[in-house]
């Protein structure tokens, strides 16, 4: 969002509704009835509210099997849950003497006005209309008796001043902490193409690739050192996550309204039957297509997320149970399979991929443990890098990876850093001071957020942390040959003594350089 953020004086409710009593009223019921909503609901409604600031009946008539009423409020006490309380109120009080209570509500309007300054007009559910004024927004929502009971007129409230008091994305962190030594340039070429034409590579899909030798090799090669130099040495455990998370898992995490647009999703079949998919198989024979236009009407609505980031059911592991702290740190990673991404930006050789390969680290301890546990992981990663692979390596403070896709916009002030990123020079991009450096790695802490979003309890109820820390490995393996190059004899010792040259698959019109190379 840009331009300045929107300041909230005060919001204003104005709910017209419909009780719709549990029988019809007789004789006198009416006057009876009417008599005591206009007595009794004003008290009601003061329970709770600022001198001066209890919702106001504006109107009310009664008749048939219906009280029709008018409420309006202020922020406090709000209008919606004025009527919630009739409702109650009635089925209390008038259900021993009368028989009488209220069987449903209907909503007939619902308005909210939020005055202040510098407010922008935004996208908000339920929404029926939207009238701007120079100090005001009014929003009418059409809302139903689930909604009321259900929160939502007041997340919608919450969702709005959200919106308004987010912060511009430039005014993200990115601030180096530290950096490696300035190495000499060995290579200056980008290792994307070359890996093609060697045959390496090859793509699949877009931003999908088959990993051929001699890559494989190398891939292995960094997965397992990054579990011998970074991961054991702090008493880290192997473990397998699921791989299909349900999208409830999603949302506890954040990124149903963080990024919803940079995950893929899975719908089921909408049966196990083959006859029930008769007409689609019959369309794709004869018109031998895949027709997804025939196919997506017998499918379920997306119900999975494939992984995002791989740690997501670490947390649910753990949601509602009991932790105890006196008990040593968990320390866990997964290095099973894929993440999967519908990634920003384009999709750029191998730097930039929907489905890559990665080692997802998680954490769960007190907050001394958890930072440091954190620390020592940035540690390990930089004495890898820059000693052992000999790259050019620098570590930063970042914005929060995991509130930006959380959508939180904002946090309170922590003495521990929440993300670091360990970034890698690739000498093709230019000057160091102006050229965009990559991402390899990363390690945060999310102090207790993940704890309450998932509802975790720890046995004394002392304060637990979580962190994570996530590589791709294809990343390592483009920044380390857009530094050493493909010559085996410039890679550094430890590398070449782990390395056997494979043989790579030859087809007489791949790999591409096959086709430059004269007949036999």
């Amino acid at each position: 969002m840009e331009g300045r953020k929107g300041h909230i004086r005060d919001i204003r409710l104005r709910v017209s509704a419909e009780l719709i009593l549990s029988r019809e009223l007789i004789g006198d019921e009416v006057e009876r009835v009417a008599d005591y909503a206009l007595t009794s609901f004003p008290k009601i409604f003061s329970k709770g509210a600022p001198s001066g600031e209890a919702p106001q009946i504006e109107e009310l008539t009664v008749k048939g099997n219906v009280i029709s009423i008018t409420v309006a409020s202020g922020r406090r006490v709000r209008a919606h849950e004025a009527i919630k309380r009739a409702r109650k109120a009635m089925g209390e009080e008038l259900g021993p003497r009368m028989g009488l209570g209220v069987r449903s509500i209907n909503i007939k309007s619902f308005e909210v006005s939020f005055i202040g300054d510098n407010l922008r007009e935004v996208k908000l559910p339920l929404v029926k209309k939207v009238d701007v004024f120079r100090d005001c927004l009014k929003y009418w929502f059409e809302l139903s008796e689930a909604d009321l009971y259900n929160q939502v007129p007041d997340r919608i409230i919450t969702l709005f001043i959200e919106k308004q008091e987010a912060l511009r994305e430039a005014r993200e962190v990115h601030k180096i902490v530290w950096r490696s030594i300035e190495k000499p340039v060995k290579y200056n070429g980008d290792p994307g193409p070359v890996m093609e034409e060697e045959g390496w590579v090859k793509r699949f899909h877009p931003g999908i690739w088959y990993y051929l030798q001699p890559y494989t090799s190398l891939l292995r090669i960094f997965e397992n050192l990054i579990v011998e130099k970074v991961l054991e040495p702090l008493g880290f455990q192997e473990v397998v996550l699921p791989k299909l998370i349900p999208l409830e898992v999603m949302k506890k995490k954040g990124q149903l309204t963080g990024i919803p647009h940079e995950m893929l999703y899975v719908c089921e079949p909408g049966l196990r039957e083959l006859g029930f998919f008769e007409e689609y198989v019959d369309s794709v024979k004869v018109f031998n297509n895949t027709l997804p236009e025939l196919l997506k009407p017998l499918l379920k609505e997306p119900s999975f997320c494939l992984p995002y980031a791989q740690c997501e059911p670490f947390y649910e592991l753990f949601s509602g149970e009991i932790v105890n702290l006196d008990n040593p740190p968990v320390k866990l990673y997964d290095r099973s399979g894929f993440s999967f991404r519908h990634e920003a930006g384009g999709l750029r050789s191998l730097e930039r991929l929907t489905a890559f390969t990665r080692i997802e680290i998680v954490y769960l301890g007190r907050p001394e443990e958890v930072s440091e546990i954190r620390d020592r992981l940035i540690d390990n990663y930089v004495n890898l890098l820059d000693k052992m692979l000999d790259l050019e390596v620098r570590t930063a403070e970042v914005t929060p990876v995991w509130m930006a896709h959380a959508g939180v916009v904002s946090d309170v002030e922590r003495k521990v850093p929440a993300t670091l990123d360990i970034e890698a020079y690739l000498p093709f991009r230019g000057d160091r001071e102006s050229a965009e450096w990559l991402e390899i790695a990363n390690a945060s802490v999310h102090y207790d957020k993940y704890v309450e979003w998932y509802n975790i309890k720890e046995r004394k109820n002392r304060e637990v942390w979580t962190g994570c820390s996530g590589n791709g490995l294809e990343r390592w393996i483009y920044a380390f040959l857009a530094r050493h190059g493909f010559n085996v004899e410039d890679w550094p010792t430890e590398i070449k003594r782990l390395w056997k040259s494979p043989s790579t698959i030859f087809m007489d019109t791949w790999p591409p350089r096959v086709l430059k190379q004269p007949p036999r």
